[in-house]
Parts: C-alpha cells; sequence; structure tokens
C-alpha cells in the first residue's frame, strides 16, 4: 500500500488541529455570547418591572391609604387600558403579575399560571406549561407590594440565533482562507525538502560533492550534515575499491605478461603437435587480460566524476574509430561515420567515449566476419542517438536483455570476457543515457543504439 506524502500527512494533522481549534472557539463564543444575552435580557426584566411599578404609582398612592389595600384587578384595575399598551410596547415578550401579601392583584392576562411563579424578590428560573422561564421580582416602597415580570427562556435563545446566522458564514469562510494559508504555508516550506531530492536525483552515482549547508534552511541542517557525512563514507570506501582493484590488476598483470611471454617462446620451440595447444593458452592468458581490463574499466566507472559540457560528438566518435582501427590489421574492417560534419551536445565526453569505444570493441570481436562498421549520428530536438551497426549474424532478441549484463555470452563461442555491453550499459547509465540492442533494417547484422536526452544532463 502506498503511503500518502509527507505534506499530505501534516497538511491532514494540522486540518484537524484547525477544526478542533475553530471547535473550540466557537464552543467558547457561544457560552459567551449566551451569557452576554443573559445578562442583557436579566437587565431587560429589571427595567421591564421598574417601568411597569412607575406606571402603577398613580393608581397604587391612593389604594394603599384604604385598610386593605388594592383590590382585586377586577374591581378596580390598578394598570389602565393604556398603560398596558405602554407596557406591550417596549415588552410585549414579557408576562407580569402584580402581587400584595402574595395575593396577586394584576397581571398581564397571558404566560405561565399565576401559582407558578415565583414570589421573591430578584431573578429566578421556574417551569411552566413545559417552558422554561425567567423572572424577576421588584419590592415596592411598600413591602407588601411585589412586582414580578417573566419571560420565557426561548425568547433568549431566539435571540442568540441571530448572532449564530451572523458569524457562522464568517467563521465558515475564515476556516477556508485557514485551509488554503495552511496548504500554500505547507507546500512552501516542504519546497526546501523537494529541491534538496532533485539536487540528489541530478548527480550521477560518483559525484559525492559536500552539500553547502549554508544554501539550505536550518531546519534542513541535520539532514544536511548526516549527507555530507555518509557522502564522505562513500567516497572512502569508493578509494579503498579502487586501490584495492588497482593493485589486483597490477599483481594479475604482471604473472600473465610472464606466462604469455613463456607461452609464446614455447609455441617456437615447440613441436608442431603442440604449437595449437600452446596457441589456445596465448589466447587464455589474452583473455584473462581482457577479463581484468574489463573489471578494472567497470571499477573505475564506479569513481568516475561526471561533467556535462558542450561536445563535437563527430569528433569524439572519430578518435575512437580511430583508436580501434589502430590496433587491426589493415584493411580488416571498413568503418563509416554519418554526417561527415560537426554535431555538438552537451554530455559528459569521458563516459560517453568508454560506452562507444566498449560498443565498437565488442563489434570488432564478434563481428570482424562482417568486414563492415557504420556508426550513424542522428541528432533530434530532446535526444542524440549513435547507432553502431554490424554485418555480423546478429543477437536474438530474447538475449538482447540479457547481454547486457555482467559475464554474459551469446550462444556462439568466442574469446570475449562477458564484460564489454555491460562496461557501455553503466557508462550510459552515468551519463543519464540508455543502451539499447536491435536488429539492422538494411540487412543482417547488429545494431546498437546508444540515446542521450537532452534533459539527462
Amino acid at each position: 500500500m502506498r503511503r500518502s506524502s509527507l505534506s499530505t500527512r501534516l497538511y491532514r494533522r494540522l486540518l484537524i488541529l484547525l477544526a478542533l481549534t475553530g471547535l473550540g472557539m466557537g464552543a467558547i463564543l457561544y457560552t459567551v455570547a449566551n451569557r452576554e444575552i443573559g445578562r442583557a435580557a436579566d437587565a431587560q426584566l429589571v427595567n421591564a418591572s421598574r417601568m411597569l411599578y412607575m406606571l402603577m404609582q398613580d393608581d397604587l398612592a391612593p389604594a394603599l391609604l384604604t385598610a386593605h389595600g388594592p383590590r382585586s384587578s377586577d374591581d378596580d384595575p390598578l394598570l389602565t387600558a393604556e398603560e398596558r399598551k405602554a407596557f406591550q410596547a417596549s415588552y410585549d415578550w414579557c408576562m407580569f403579575v402584580v402581587f400584595w401579601n402574595g395575593r396577586p392583584i394584576a397581571q398581564s392576562g397571558w404566560g405561565a399560571p399565576v401559582g407558578l411563579v415565583p414570589r421573591q424578590t430578584g431573578l429566578h428560573d421556574f417551569r411552566a406549561v413545559k417552558d422554561e422561564w425567567r423572572s424577576y421580582g421588584l419590592r415596592g416602597r411598600d413591602p407588601r407590594l411585589l412586582v414580578v415580570v417573566a419571560e420565557r427562556g426561548a425568547m433568549r435563545e431566539f435571540s442568540l440565533v441571530p448572532v449564530l446566522r451572523q458569524l457562522a458564514v464568517p467563521m465558515l469562510l475564515l476556516l477556508a482562507a485557514g485551509m488554503v494559508v495552511l496548504w500554500w504555508t505547507l507546500r512552501k516550506s516542504l519546497s526546501e525538502v523537494e529541491r534538496l531530492a532533485s539536487t540528489l536525483n541530478a548527480r550521477s552515482l560518483s559525484d559525492l560533492t559536500p552539500l553547502v549547508p549554508t544554501e539550505w534552511s536550518r531546519d534542513l541542517g541535520p539532514l544536511i550534515v548526516a549527507l555530507n557525512k555518509l557522502f564522505a563514507r562513500l567516497g572512502q570506501g569508493y578509494e579503498l575499491e579502487q586501490a584495492f582493484t588497482d593493485d589486483v590488476a597490477h599483481e594479475l598483470r604482471t604473472p600473465l605478461a610472464a606466462m604469455r611471454a613463456q607461452a609464446q617462446l614455447v609455441r617456437k620451440m615447440a613441436p608442431v603437435l603442440l604449437v595449437e595447444d600452446v596457441g589456445r593458452l596465448v589466447a587464455m592468458v589474452d583473455r584473462a587480460n581482457d577479463l581484468i581490463d574489463g573489471m578494472l574499466t567497470l571499477a573505475r566507472l564506479d569513481a568516475t566524476q561526471v561533467s556535462s559540457r558542450s561536445v563535437d560528438i563527430h569528433a569524439l566518435v572519430g578518435d575512437v574509430v580511430a583508436e580501434a582501427a589502430v590496433r587491426l590489421p589493415a584493411d580488416a574492417m571498413e568503418f563509416t561515420v554519418t554526417p561527415d560534419h560537426i554535431v555538438r551536445w552537451r554530455c559528459d565526453p569521458s563516459s560517453l567515449r568508454i560506452a562507444l569505444s566498449a560498443v565498437i570493441d565488442n563489434a570488432i570481436r564478434h563481428a570482424r566476419d562482417g568486414g563492415r562498421l557504420d556508426i550513424a549520428i542522428v541528432r533530434s530536438s530532446d535526444r542524440l542517438a549513435i547507432t553502431v551497426g554490424d554485418r555480423g549474424r546478429g543477437v536474438q532478441a530474447a538475449d538482447r536483455e540479457r547481454l547486457l549484463g555482467r559475464f554474459e555470452r551469446g550462444a556462439e563461442p568466442t574469446s570475449g570476457s562477458g564484460l564489454g555491453l555491460s562496461i557501455a550499459t553503466k557508462a550510459m547509465t552515468l551519463s543519464g543515457g540508455t543502451i539499447r540492442l536491435d536488429d539492422r533494417q538494411d540487412g543482417p547484422g547488429l545494431l546498437v543504439i546508444l540515446t542521450l536526452q537532452a534533459s539527462g544532463y
């Protein structure tokens, strides 16, 4: 199962944190708003009771002079119709009850039953007719008089709904903006990691140059230090491997050279019956020398410093062909190189030279009987291809991929070491290119295609 990217995982976690923070802030905001609205509603209850008390002053003063105090509201109402309208105009959501010695003498005519209304001063909560109510009791100058004003709790919640509706849209917009800014910040912060990955991917296997810590952000400092230590250890390992390979090659070449010299001397002095056997011995010594040279070349490729620059490909191919032709008898093979003009391309000339030399030497060794080697340089806007075609017997399609590996040989017995094409493959990989085997289209023979991409280096 493929894991998600680091930025995605961080974004999910921070998004959860942002959502929890938003919910916490919303809960705090709701609590604060609900408390403030409750305080405002309580203040309105206080003001309503005071207003109601003021409206009753004119009718209440004569009634207090009687022996029994104010009478029932049915006999002599304390509030006229105009006073009731004035109260309802300001506090139409409030009910009221006026008590004298605990006996109701005036009421609004609607709301909770009078018997359930608290007959105490101050703020109180009570339940009536399946509704929650909030009341405030105001004691008059005469302690026997109590004015109580009450409102439903639903009215307070109704007052909070418009506030929540007004806050919902800005909060959602703020959350969406936070998500976008959070994603952009994460991508911007992790762009340094992507740049580091691109820098490392662009390097060759042998490029162990330390990274400059000052070119990277401080957060990547420990990673840069660790990478530089790794590069140093790998460099030491390459140096030890190269030194070991050079020592082994030197120690093996000396006895092989002596064996070849002795075998050639024996061939001159040996009877005719032994000449063929001595010749096979010399061939085996030569093959061992080729094997050592191939292994040494492969080992040195690991430590090759790849550098890209503009190269005249036609001149490079001509030099390799000239070096190969010098080692052949006169008129042993015919070489053709097309086109016959300068072809420039940006690449690493050392790696390309090694690859091309290995392919040409392989063709000379295995297809020398064909007598001809055709080399073509084909350039387009995004790639460069160098084809090397011989006139030998070719290679079966099933064996082509296998022959690009180390110590692999074709079906027919040859004197090769099995390292030629593997050397070419490794050299092309270092230079950012590819190698492919195919059939010639104009007759028998093998066609080796070396390809370099424009963006490869």
